[in-house]
């Protein structure tokens, strides 16, 4: 059994993209050794899902400054270069995680050696650090920071990120465009799956859930709320998950008198029970403020709320107005609390609005977001020989998943469909074929008299016509009705 390395400078049991790469490669049948921070209290060594997760200690547990994070993150490197050059040659790949994006250095001696090093790049490091420490971008840490990341991906065979913006910006900063590819974070279809949901009269439930930072608006989210109670009965804000912005969060509803309709969880929730919670509410809410770093995430909890079939109310980003228009989410003006409670208000008072919100986003999304699974996705990708076409891999990764075609899908093709709004191309990556093809395709905005576009939709169901987000049998016997128009 070949053995992969994955590391990441973060806690594995709440990092939900690393947890389902990683455990997506043990169901495919490979052994997964995981190197990852550890907690207070957790225990150096155990296995999750049939993942082998070393635990890496950090310095201090409260980081105030960059320089405190630098630290750690030095720390962590250090650690990760000493385990592979113990052993240089025992993984057949390495998949190394950001942030930093200099982590993935920690792997040169089996990079140098021929093994394959792939840099999953989940946020922008530049953006981050000048929204959380208030820097410039012509600060010189900037600027370093957009050294090493542009070092890091040449530096790695192949670069993963989340999402297409994402890609051109790393492309504009010097990183080969044809060594990044987009792995999306979208919702386990396994847990966030549509269902019946309840009738609910007594209250009118807002939900977010996720980590509590300045940058995700939580604060206008309950000024909102202060707002919209006077003209919603029995309104309520729950809020679940941890963070730095957890213990003035709290402060703000006492001080706005609002303690008896904003909830908040004891800290963070596994994402096994936040879905029953999710399901029960009525709409959710993602309060972004806008900023560099934000107006290019395309929030996995919206993505979350529409696979639930919840209507939304979120503010107009770069990224969510490629994926979403007026017919699919409600939209508020950003940082604009009195917006926020205006948009609150609105669905309360339209039901029917509500409904028809829900329907359009899941549908229209699937869609558009390609129906890639991250789970199929990952299967595929470390497959028989699903990355020969990619440059800069060595012929190693050839032998990764032996030579058990239903194992490995070496007989299937990957059909990567980009969203509507980027450059219409179509790749079309061969598996253990190592053939890459380019085709034009339509935009999203060419429908068909039914106002769906069916060509996306062939892509989305691929050859048996079933949507690869494993909608069920509802979303295949819908994929086929379009198909037959």
């Amino acid at each position: 059994m070949h053995i992969v390395l994955m590391a990441a400078y973060t806690n594995y049991r709440r990092d939900p993209r690393v947890k389902r790469e990683a455990e997506a490669l043990v169901r495919a049948g490979y052994r997964v050794v995981f190197l990852a921070s550890r907690q207070p209290g957790e225990p150096n060594r155990e296995v999750i899902n049939g993942v082998e997760v070393i635990k890496i200690p950090s310095l201090n547990r409260k980081k105030t400054s960059a320089l405190a994070y630098a630290a750690d993150y030095a720390l962590f490197t250090v650690w990760l270069f000493l385990h592979v050059l113990w052993r240089p040659l025992r993984y057949r790949l390495i998949h190394i995680h950001n942030m930093p994006d200099f982590l993935v250095f920690a792997a040169c001696l089996p990079r140098v050696l021929g093994r394959p090093v792939i840099h999953d790049v989940h946020d922008l490091m530049p953006e981050i650090y000048c929204e959380k420490f208030g820097l410039a971008d012509s600060h010189w840490m900037i600027r370093l920071l957009m050294l090493q990341e542009r070092w890091a991906g040449r530096f790695a065979s192949a670069v993963l990120t989340v999402e297409e913006r994402l890609r051109d910006i790393l492309s504009a900063r010097g990183i080969p465009r044809d060594k990044i590819r987009v792995l999306m974070n979208l919702p386990d279809d396994m847990l966030f799956a549509p269902g019946v949901r309840e009738e609910r009269t007594e209250h009118f439930t807002l939900i977010y859930h996720g980590t509590l930072a300045r940058r995700l608006g939580l604060d206008i989210g309950i000024r909102a709320v202060g707002v919209a109670r006077e003209h919603v009965p029995g309104l309520k804000f729950k809020i679940l998950g941890a963070g730095e912005e957890r213990a003035r969060l709290m402060s703000l509803c006492e001080e706005l008198g609002l303690t008896d309709c904003v909830s908040f969880s004891q800290g963070f929730v596994p994402v096994e029970e936040v879905v029953p919670i999710v399901r029960s509410a009525d709409v959710g809410v993602v309060p972004l403020r806008i900023s560099s770093g934000t107006d290019i995430m395309l929030p996995t909890k919206l993505l979350e709320y529409v696979s639930l079939g919840i209507p939304c109310i979120v503010p107009r980003t770069g990224t969510i107005t490629r994926y979403f228009d007026d017919r699919m989410v409600q939209f508020f003006e950003a940082e604009n609390f009195e917006s926020l409670a205006e948009a609150i208000v609105d669905l309360y008072k339209n039901p029917a609005k509500r409904e028809s919100l829900a329907r359009e986003a899941m549908f229209v999304s699937a869609l558009r977001t390609g129906g890639v699974n991250i789970r199929r996705f990952t299967r595929t990708w470390w497959s028989n020989s699903s990355m020969r076409s990619w440059p800069g891999l060595k012929p190693e990764l050839d032998h990764i998943g032996g030579a058990d075609p239903e194992r490995s899908w070496g007989r299937t093709c990957l059909r990567i469909v980009t969203s509507g709004h980027a450059p219409r191309t179509r790749t079309t990556i061969g598996i253990g074929l190592g053939t890459t093809t380019t085709r034009k395709r339509p935009t999203f905005g060419e429908h068909s008299a039914n106002g769906t576009n069916a060509w996306d939709c062939r892509m989305v169901c691929g050859g048996g016509g079933r949507l690869h987000g494993d909608a069920g049998a509802g979303g295949d016997r819908q994929c086929r009705k379009l198909l037959a128009k």
